[in-house]
This record gives structure tokens, C-alpha cells and sequence, in this order.
């Protein structure tokens, strides 16, 4: 097999300090499929029109290790991107030069399988028909139908680029792996209602990036209960926000860190945080590097997680991997992450995420101690499982006929 592996993400966020779920997942997968020696591998990108271009393998494995320098704790978000600069230059440069070279290892090889982990340009189906006419297998990694399903999250035009993605998979695709048994039966559902034809799916849980902090603090009769993620709509903050604004004059409110990147569309959670009115018990942290998330989730009185919807649920694994309890959304998604261990709350029951949050921060609580007893039997997701399943589901789609 030689695989042909996207890693355009990671080609074109070069700024990125605390880069996003979909981030990571890719560059989990450039680090470990770069392991290959370069006869079995080639790393390539998109160009601006879509096409797909090979880089040279000396030039995208030095790219992968500024990748992996850029997330080093303590880098400096303008030192990040300086240092990424000229190595972005040089992509660039060969994209040129790269449709050309990925046309002879076409060519040459008729043993090709191109993955592509982030999905994100599989609604341009021109460069997937010309690979499938070559002989070349093709496969993908699905997160998420959450664009589809609850396309008021998302900015104008995203619902139609998503399903355009995933009839990407449904017509190119000889086998695509799931993040969760909750996203393949999601996308199974939605490709049976549209009689299209899936590929082969497997299930494959993603792994954990999180560095353990140096020293684990206990949580202190104040610790904050901390909320994880990007600012979207679906991620729900706002139910945590009014509870905060409606407890900021109890003295004995507990403190709330919210971590994240804030998207630019503008939103309600997005407002009540810039409004404030929460007497200094919510503080807004914006993105952090890993360390300092660690550290700071460790010493936490519990992750707090309402999202309306998610594929799969880094952060609810983090958390109850360093052994904090969570709060989380009552989905399939989470319940399959959690394995039993998390309270799970309606995402709109205001008053039973209220009565959660006071019952776990009263002192010696036995409601979280409870939690605690049950994480004893939880098990952390490891990427040395999740590769096990991809390397099976390759093979796989190796096999398959080419056209």
C-alpha cells in the first residue's frame, strides 16, 4: 500500500497554538502515518482550486515537526507563526509543482490509498473521480452529520457543503472510518433516506493528546468547575452563563473558567460573556495552550459539557482520563465516550444543571464522590487502538476494486 495522506489543516494553519478537535485529529494522523519510510507514503495537500498536489517528503515531514514545535507549551502565538512562515512559503511554492509529481505516483503505483481525516474538502468531488479513475483507492474519516442536523449552529451554505461532503464519501469512498458508533449510525440513517449506497464503516475512537499536568492539584473547597471548547451555538454556553449571571450575588457561588476559541459570527453565549454581570466568578480564558488547560481541567470541581449535539467528545475524555468527574449532555455521542460514568443531564434542563453544579460543589459532595467511585472502572481511548482500526479498515480498501 502507499498512501497518500491530506494534511492540508496542517499545511494551512500555521498561527494555530491550540488548534481545533479536527486539528488534532489530522496531526495525530501525520504523526503517525509519517513513521512510514517515504516509498510508502506521500504527504499531500489541497491547492486553491481543490486539486490535490504532492509535496516533497523532506519538505512536509519538516513541516509536521514545526506542527509539532508549534504547540509546545509556552510558544507564543506570534513566535508560532514565525516560525511556521517559511515553511508555509515553501508549500506554496511546490503546490505547484505537486499535481505533477502526485500524477507520476499515480502512475507508477497502483497501490495507492489517499485518507483524508479532516473531510473538510470532500464537497469538491472532481479530484476524488480523477483519483478513482487512476486505480486509486480512497477513504475518509467521518466526525460528525452535526452541519446537517442542526444547521441553525452554522454559518449560511454549511447544511449543503456537509451533505455535499459526505456524498463525497457515499460515491468516491471504498471505506471510511467513524469517530463514534454514534456518527456511523447517524450517517447510515441519513445515507438510507437518500438510498445512497455507503461504503464499508468502522468505528474508531479517538485518542488522547492532553499532557498530564506535572502535579495534579486537588480541588479546593473554591475550585472552578470549568466548561471546554469553542464558543458555537451547539456547544450550549449560554445555559451555564445564565445560571452564573443568575448566581452572581450568592457568596457562595462557585467560580467558572470557560476555555476556547470564539468563532467570529456573534452569538448569545457570546454576548452574556461580554456583558458580564457575573461578579468576577466567570472568567473568560480564550485559548490556552495544552499545559495550561491541563492544569488548570485537573484542578477543577468537574467538566461541565451541555452541548446539544457532538460527534464524539475530546474534552469529556480528557477530563475522566485525569480522573475529574463531568457534567455532561444527555447524547449518544457522550454516552458512548463516558461509558456510564458522567451524570448526564437533559441539555435544556436549566434547573437540573443547576441543582448538578450546587450538589457537586458543596463540600465532601456524594453526588461527585459517587462519580469518582464509578471512574474507577472507566477506560481511556488510546490512539494505538484508534490505528489498529484504521490500518484494518486500509487493507480493507486495498482490496476493493479501484473504479
Amino acid at each position: 500500500m502507499h498512501l497518500l495522506l491530506d494534511i492540508s489543516l496542517t499545511v494551512a494553519k500555521p498561527w494555530l497554538l491550540a488548534p481545533s478537535g479536527i486539528d488534532r485529529v489530522e496531526f495525530a494522523h501525520a504523526r503517525h502515518w509519517r513513521k512510514l519510510p517515504p516509498r510508502d507514503v506521500t504527504f499531500v495537500m489541497r491547492n486553491a482550486w481543490g486539486w490535490l498536489a504532492a509535496l516533497p517528503d523532506g519538505l512536509a515531514r519538516d513541516i509536521l515537526q514545526q506542527a509539532e514545535a508549534r504547540i509546545a507549551p509556552g510558544l507564543a502565538h506570534r513566535e508560532a507563526a514565525t516560525r511556521a512562515r517559511p515553511a508555509l512559503a515553501m508549500a506554496r511554492q511546490a503546490v505547484g509543482e505537486g499535481v505533477a509529481r502526485l500524477n507520476r505516483i499515480l502512475a507508477a503505483r497502483r497501490d495507492c490509498v489517499f485518507l483524508t481525516v479532516s473531510c473538510a474538502t470532500l464537497h469538491v468531488h472532481a479530484p476524488l473521480a480523477s483519483l478513482r479513475r487512476r486505480g486509486a483507492r480512497v477513504a475518509a474519516l467521518v466526525h460528525d452529520l452535526i452541519p446537517i442536523s442542526h444547521p441553525h449552529c452554522f454559518p449560511a451554505g454549511e447544511a449543503e457543503r456537509h451533505a455535499r461532503r459526505m456524498e463525497g464519501v457515499a460515491r468516491f469512498a471504498h471505506g471510511a472510518l467513524c469517530v463514534s458508533a454514534a456518527t456511523r449510525d447517524a450517517l447510515a440513517a441519513w445515507g438510507a433516506a437518500r438510498g445512497l449506497k455507503l461504503p464499508p464503516l468502522e468505528v474508531a475512537h479517538l485518542g488522547l493528546d492532553l499532557p498530564a499536568p506535572p502535579r495534579p492539584p486537588r480541588p479546593e473547597a473554591d475550585a472552578p468547575f470549568v466548561i471546554l471548547g469553542s464558543l458555537e451555538p451547539r456547544k450550549n454556553h449560554a445555559l451555564l452563563l445564565e445560571l452564573w449571571r443568575r448566581w452572581a450575588e450568592a457568596p457562595d457561588a462557585p467560580p467558572l473558567e470557560v476555555i476556547g476559541r470564539r468563532p467570529s459570527e456573534p452569538h448569545p453565549a457570546i454576548a452574556l460573556l461580554e456583558r458580564g454581570g457575573f461578579a468576577g466568578r466567570v472568567r473568560d480564558r480564550g485559548r490556552l495552550p495544552d499545559a495550561e488547560v491541563a492544569q488548570l481541567l485537573a484542578g477543577a470541581q468537574a467538566l461541565l459539557f451541555p452541548s446539544l449535539i457532538e460527534g464524539y467528545g475530546i474534552p469529556l475524555a480528557e477530563a475522566l482520563a485525569m480522573g475529574v468527574p463531568a457534567i455532561a449532555s444527555d447524547i449518544p455521542a457522550f454516552r458512548e465516550v463516558g461509558q456510564g460514568v458522567p451524570e448526564f443531564l437533559d441539555p435544556l434542563d436549566g434547573p437540573g444543571w443547576a441543582r448538578a453544579i450546587t450538589d457537586y460543589a458543596a463540600p465532601g459532595s456524594p453526588r461527585r464522590a459517587a462519580q469518582l467511585e464509578r471512574l474507577r472502572g472507566w477506560r481511556a481511548p488510546r490512539w494505538e487502538e484508534h490505528f489498529r482500526v484504521a490500518e484494518r479498515l486500509l487493507e480493507r480498501v486495498v482490496a476493493a476494486p479501484g473504479a
